[in-house]
């Protein structure tokens, strides 16, 4: 849509498919931001979030958390970087739970797990290296070693975190064309003008093709 938009200004644009995709991603953060940080309570569509599904690991406990626990589970690899809008969930399925996990930030993960009537609840934080981590009062969570979190959220860079996506896993790895772009209908538009704003310039300004040290194109105008 964006080069079908292009060629009312030339037919001979040499703007390339990953140049629209780098500022799709770009100005996609731009208007989630611009319309969503003004009123945290408003509700955003599905279609801007993204799943990852990420390998889990049993880990021992991190610098700033107790150690009474032993372990902890954690992400085996650091996940993007999310907008500061929308809401994480988190979710697992393995032999002993199939849940979601209460996401809680990094201060209060330090108390989590003593109350006995919570026991079975999986606590999970984001930690200062880019990995979530995992813990509960219920020393079987540790069972979830080695299978995979499934993490829902609105993250900045979209074609990164696409490359984690349920659907793009192992063999079954597709096309970055062929992956959904996480933008709900009504920014699609506006998205397509920002974009095309800031390529016309370009493939519209005149060339000088002149071999010399004169600004020819200045003398023209």
């Amino acid at each position: 849509m964006v080069l079908d938009e292009l060629h009312q200004y030339s037919d001979d644009s040499n703007v390339t498919e990953e140049h629209i995709i780098f500022l799709a991603g770009r100005y996609r953060s731009f208007l989630l931001k611009q319309r969503y940080l003004t009123d945290l309570k408003k509700e955003i569509p599905e279609s801007n979030y993204q799943t990852l599904c990420l390998k889990l690991e049993k880990t021992e406990a991190l610098e700033g958390l107790p150690c009474e626990g032993g372990y902890y589970i954690r992400t085996t690899e650091e996940i993007p970087t999310t907008l500061p809008i929308g809401t994480m969930r988190l979710s697992t399925t393995g032999s002993y739970y199939n849940s979601e996990i209460t996401y809680v930030t990094r201060d209060r993960m330090k108390y989590v797990g003593n109350n006995p009537w919570m026991k079975n609840i999986i606590y999970a934080s984001l930690a200062p290296n880019g990995r979530i981590y995992m813990t509960s009062g219920n020393p079987q969570f540790l069972y979830l070693d080695g299978g995979d979190l499934q993490v829902t959220g609105i993250f900045e860079d979209a074609e990164a975190a696409s490359e984690y996506s349920c659907e793009n896993k192992g063999d079954s790895k597709c096309d970055i064309m062929e992956r959904d772009f996480p933008i709900e209908d009504a920014l699609i538009a506006p998205l397509i003008e920002l974009i095309v704003k800031e390529l016309s310039p370009i493939i519209t300004a005149p060339e000088d093709e002149t071999n010399n040290a004169n600004d020819d194109l200045t003398k023209e105008r």
